[in-house]
C-alpha cells in the first residue's frame, strides 16, 4: 500500500477523470500512489490508516459533500493523515474545508503544486508555501 490515497466520490457516473490524471502526473514523477473511486468501491480503511498524504477530488458540489464525509472517515481512520482537497469546489469552498476538515486546498493548475505539495508532506515540511497550494498558515491564489 502506498503513503499518498487519492479519493474520488462522484463524478456523474463517468469514468473520474480527477483521480486518472493526478495519478499519472504522480506516477511521471515517481511518487506512487493508491486511487479510489468511492461511488463505486467501499471506502479504503487499511489504505486511509496507512496513508500519509490523502488528496480528495472535488469537481462539483455533490462531490464536494462526499468528500467532506470521506475526509472524517480517513481523520478517524487516520488522525495523522494530511487531507487535501483538489478540484473546482475546492478552491471555491478553501474557507469551509480549511475549518472543518482539510490540511490544505489546491487550486488552478494542480499538476505542480501537487508533485510539490506531496513531496514536502511527506518529508514532514509542511509549513513550506507551495504556490498553489493554501493551508492554514500560507494562502496562495491558483496556480
Amino acid at each position: 500500500m502506498s503513503s499518498v490515497l487519492l479519493l474520488s466520490c462522484y463524478e456523474l457516473g463517468h469514468q473520474p477523470v480527477g483521480l486518472a490524471w493526478p495519478l499519472a502526473v504522480l506516477a511521471e514523477a515517481g511518487i506512487a500512489a493508491t486511487a479510489v473511486d468511492l461511488s463505486v468501491t467501499p471506502f479504503p480503511q487499511s489504505a486511509a490508516r496507512e496513508a500519509a498524504f490523502v488528496g480528495i477530488s472535488v469537481p462539483m458540489h455533490t462531490a464536494l459533500r462526499l468528500g467532506v464525509q470521506a475526509a472524517r472517515r480517513v481523520r478517524q481512520a487516520n488522525p495523522n493523515a494530511h487531507i487535501c482537497f483538489f478540484g473546482l469546489y475546492a478552491w471555491l469552498n478553501r474557507a469551509y474545508l480549511l475549518a472543518e476538515i482539510a490540511d490544505s486546498v489546491l487550486a488552478g493548475e494542480i499538476e505542480k503544486p501537487l508533485v510539490t505539495w506531496i513531496t514536502a508532506v511527506l518529508r514532514g515540511e509542511t509549513e513550506t508555501a507551495v504556490p498553489g497550494v493554501t493551508t492554514r498558515h500560507h494562502t496562495t491564489p491558483p496556480y
